[in-house]
């Protein structure tokens, strides 16, 4: 997602010095992935639940911008009574897009359509913490 339609919102911030560029767009893109990450746990197909628990966002700051990654986290892998291993950091791309093979399964979609039906209201929480963070350091 790009911010895009808001020059003037973009032009202030890009007056401030790096560093405070940095740090409250990736306040804003954390409290978007939050707003994401809700939506996409509400819309996860539950079967034991790891992979709806896993669901979670890390932002990132690179030169080109800052982000938020969004998906499954390890660290949340289980051991059936048959002592059968399920990872959802694993799984949780079969589980969006399905797969074939010898046992097909269907494809669940949960993380596409929690960004479709966010991607509009994430952009105003974007622009408007931005705003924010511009007029608190205007002060």
């Amino acid at each position: 997602m790009k911010l895009e339609g808001h020059d003037q919102l973009i032009a202030k911030l890009n007056q401030l010095p790096v560093k405070l560029q940095k740090k409250h767009s990736r306040a804003a893109i954390a409290k978007a992935a939050r707003r994401l990450v809700k939506a996409a746990k509400e819309k996860c197909p539950k079967r034991s639940g790891q992979l709806k628990k896993s669901l979670g966002f890390k932002p990132r700051t690179y030169k080109s911008g800052v982000y938020a990654i969004v998906g499954p986290r390890s660290g949340f892998r289980t051991v059936d009574d048959n002592g059968r291993v399920h990872d959802p950091a694993k799984i949780a791309h079969l589980v969006e897009f399905g797969h074939g093979g010898p046992h097909a399964a269907e494809a669940h979609p949960f993380l596409r359509p929690a960004f479709d039906a966010t991607v509009k209201s994430n952009t105003t929480l974007i622009a408007d913490e931005l705003r924010k963070g511009i007029e608190q350091e205007a002060k």
